[in-house]
């Protein structure tokens, strides 16, 4: 029997395996033009440093700009995006599409360049009132500044931003010299002990202001960055200079009043040689310690023993008992080598050989014609007492020791406080008057002068071998 012959006509089209993989290269193709075409006409919407809304582009100049995008269907209905990004709010309208403005913004790398790409960045935040931290609050930024340039321009930088904490009430000359936050002063408080506002003045502080660094160190006017600083904490736990003028354990029946009185004296031993200034510290861990230093302090201040005891020093007590009342002082870091204390430290490196960091004017350079140290000021010849500018700030050009004087430090004071009053315009108005004036700035120092000057500013004095 014959097999039925197939019928006439166009052959039926059958989907095959080789039909299917060309169909999918063929789309993979069109899909891959589009997204390059897109991505090669596009803006970009997302941003890089993990910061929404933010669209950073390097320039050359040490400079970033940043695209600040605002999304909005009309113009009005303004908010605060919380970092103190200004965002406009659509008002609603399902209809519209929203319409995207772009503001471009340059800022100097100076102020985002560390904080934001490295999370060890820290702030500074110095507290003031009076005029004699007033002249030393313009020479300590002067070498902030100078010193964080400095910091930038190497591999690695945790030097971010700064703040001044005036604790007077109002605001005063420097608000456009030195970036500012006015606080108010201690309440109920009638006392000429100024620093017992400090605790008071953070408080006040870390309720007004959002800092985008994690960390910040407090530091005081009287300190002088010698070079970059880097950050002390060890790990998450606070950094801070050694004090050795700060011994618990010789006052242990003082102490015991306020961390416990059935605490033993190896207890007390655990309360850290330290004060606040300059330590390093996390902000939300100051969060807790802030009203435990606030109202140690207090107490410290009204128990007479105590007060006597320690008298202009207390306020560092109340701080170092403090972190132990917080449990803050288990693995903090007590850093011998942050702040260097001269006459008495007289070399830019401590005697391990390791470089100190900040310079603290604190202590009179007083020695007599044979370069001795002395305190009969009859006999001296030569004198450095930042008490004296009390009323007036330092005059430009300030005397160097004489030679018989065998202290770089105390040099390098003169050298630092010289170069800051030179670059600073109007200092000798500002000597007359104390008052910052805008005026002619006075003419540079020149010459050898000029030379020795820049040469020990620079940190050109002989390191102890």
């Amino acid at each position: 029997m014959k097999q039925a012959s197939t019928p006439k006509g166009k052959p039926r089209f059958r989907l095959k395996l080789e039909h299917a993989a060309v169909f999918f290269v063929v789309a993979a193709v069109l899909f891959f033009g589009y997204s390059v075409f897109q991505a090669s006409t596009g803006s970009g919407s997302s941003s890089g440093g993990g910061v929404s809304g933010l669209n950073t582009h390097h320039h050359s100049g040490g400079l970033n700009r940043r695209t600040l995008v605002r999304v909005g269907a009309e113009e009005g209905g303004d908010g605060d995006g919380g970092d103190g990004t200004h965002v406009e709010v659509a008002k609603p309208c399902p209809k519209a599409e929203p319409v995207v403005k772009t503001e471009t913004v340059t800022v100097t790398k100076l102020v985002y360049g560390s904080t934001l790409q490295n999370p060890r960045a820290y702030h500074v935040v110095t507290t003031v009132a009076g005029f004699s931290n007033h002249w030393q609050a313009r020479i300590h930024y002067y070498w902030f500044k100078k010193q964080r340039d400095a910091c930038l321009r190497e591999p690695a930088c945790d030097m971010g931003g700064f703040t001044r904490v005036l604790h007077t009430g109002k605001p005063d000359d420097l608000m456009d010299e030195i970036p500012t936050v006015v606080v108010d002063p201690l309440p109920d408080r009638n006392t000429t002990y100024i620093v017992l506002n400090r605790p008071y003045a953070f408080m006040q502080w870390m309720k007004m202001v959002s800092i985008p660094e994690k960390y910040f160190v407090m530091c005081e006017a009287d300190h002088l960055f010698m070079r970059p600083l880097p950050n002390f904490m060890n790990g998450e736990a606070a950094g801070a200079a050694l004090f050795t003028y700060i011994v618990p354990w010789n006052y242990n029946d003082i102490v015991k009043k306020f961390i416990g009185k059935d605490k033993s004296d190896e207890e007390v031993k655990k309360v850290p040689q330290i004060g606040n200034s300059p330590t390093f510290i996390s902000t939300e861990e100051f969060k807790v310690l802030a009203p435990i230093w606030y109202n140690t302090t207090m107490e410290i201040f009204d128990d007479k023993e105590a007060h006597d005891a320690w008298n202009w020093v207390l306020e560092m007590y109340g701080y170092a008992i403090a972190t132990y009342r917080a449990g803050q002082h288990v693995n903090m870091r007590v850093v011998p080598n942050m702040l260097a204390h001269p006459p008495f430290d007289k070399e830019e490196v401590d005697p391990e050989g390791r470089p100190f960091y900040l310079l603290h004017l604190t202590y009179p350079c007083r020695y007599d014609k044979f370069g001795n140290m002395t305190d009969n000021s009859t006999l001296a010849v030569w004198t450095f007492d930042k008490r004296e500018y009390s009323v007036k700030p330092p005059p430009r050009n300030l005397a160097m020791p004489p030679e018989v004087v065998h202290n770089n430090l105390v040099r390098l004071i003169v050298g630092m406080i010289n170069e800051a009053t030179d670059a600073l315009p109007c200092w000798d108005d500002y000597v007359a008057t104390s008052k910052v004036n805008k005026c002619g700035h006075h003419t540079a120092q020149t010459g050898a002068k000029a030379e020795e000057a820049a040469a020990i500013a620079g940190g050109a004095t002989k390191a102890a071998t």
